[in-house]
């Protein structure tokens, strides 16, 4: 005869109440109900947790549930118009079901300048820009079979013959300001930035100049150990770079650091070397040039101003 102990009920009882508290138990198929700014609706976990790394993500990661806004029904509470929050949860729908045989899906659209500042000033605050509005690496001088690109979040190139490439945002005209490259195996790679628009679309084949050769083009040579710009070389003492080196560029040219060193800037190298006028302004984006394997992280965006356009648009080079 089977002895029952006291308080058995309760300890499964609490110990099913644990587990149904715990991250492990919460899947990315949950329906989640929002109220946003007042507005009833509901959507997927892994939708809101789509962009990895987002603060968006992490709230609602299962987490931290219990400790969440709600509204007096239960529902999780959300402080935004939803107006502005509703294009952004539609995009990353539209997002999980895009396929090579539709369209590419485009960043959320506003012909309100206001609204388009409210929006962006929202992505941001839930760290969701990278996701939001892409950067992209594209292919712009070299042989398309010789050259894979990997897109956001693992960003980079491998490249068996020496190509150029371009790194631009797509659905609105936010500039990049700084960027970091994680170099693999490379022969050959110069890293830098070019005017927009002075690559052409359409591909050329053959031999063709690398960025800080071609016109309009600065970059850091981390083949030769120096600085180029439109074909004009400065020797940098005691730079060298290998497989796993960083090389950061900040402000669009002002300062480069290789492995948190800086080892060129407009401070340090104003006696022996002037950074070209052409940096600071808002049409440049970022350009490499090599053979190899390179990867791209890091990058930030300039903020938005009353100077930058605020029509959103599908970016093209």
């Amino acid at each position: 005869m089977k002895r029952s102990i006291p308080g058995d009920s309760e300890e499964v009882a609490s110990s099913t109440e644990k587990r149904q508290r715990s991250p492990s138990f919460h899947q990315p198929s949950d329906v989640l109900h929002l109220n946003v700014g007042g507005t009833l609706t509901a959507v997927l976990r892994r939708t809101l947790t789509s962009i990895e790394g987002s603060m968006l993500a992490s709230r609602f990661s299962g987490r931290w549930d219990d400790s969440l806004e709600k509204d007096r029904d239960g529902n999780f509470f959300i402080d935004q118009p939803i107006d502005l929050f509703q294009p952004m949860i539609d995009y990353l729908r539209a997002k999980a079901c895009e396929t090579t045989l539709a369209p590419p899906v485009s960043s959320p659209a506003f012909d309100d300048a206001r609204k388009l500042k409210d929006f962006v000033r929202m992505v941001e605050y839930f760290g969701m820009t990278a996701g939001i509005y892409p950067t992209e690496l594209e292919l712009c001088r070299g042989e398309i079979s010789a050259a894979k690109i990997s897109g956001h979040p693992h960003l980079g190139v491998i490249s068996s013959e020496y190509a150029t490439f371009t790194l631009e945002t797509r659905g609105h005209k936010r500039p990049i300001r700084s960027f970091s490259v994680i170099l693999g195996d490379v022969e050959k790679i110069e890293i830098g930035l070019v005017r927009t628009n002075h690559f052409v679309k359409k591909l050329r084949k053959g031999d063709h100049k690398g960025v800080g050769t071609e016109r309009y083009s600065f970059c850091l040579d981390c083949s030769q150990g120096g600085l180029l710009y439109e074909g004009s070389f400065t020797k940098l003492d005691g730079l060298s770079t290998e497989e796993g080196t960083l090389v950061r560029c900040e402000n669009k040219g002002e300062k480069w650091l290789v492995n948190g060193q800086v080892v060129a800037s407009s401070i340090a190298l104003e006696d022996s070397f002037h950074l070209p006028p052409d940096l600071q302004q808002y049409s440049l984006v970022p350009a490499f040039s090599g053979k190899g394997s390179w990867q791209v992280c890091e990058v930030e965006l300039d903020p938005m101003t009353s100077d930058h356009k605020t029509t959103i648009s599908q970016a093209h080079l």
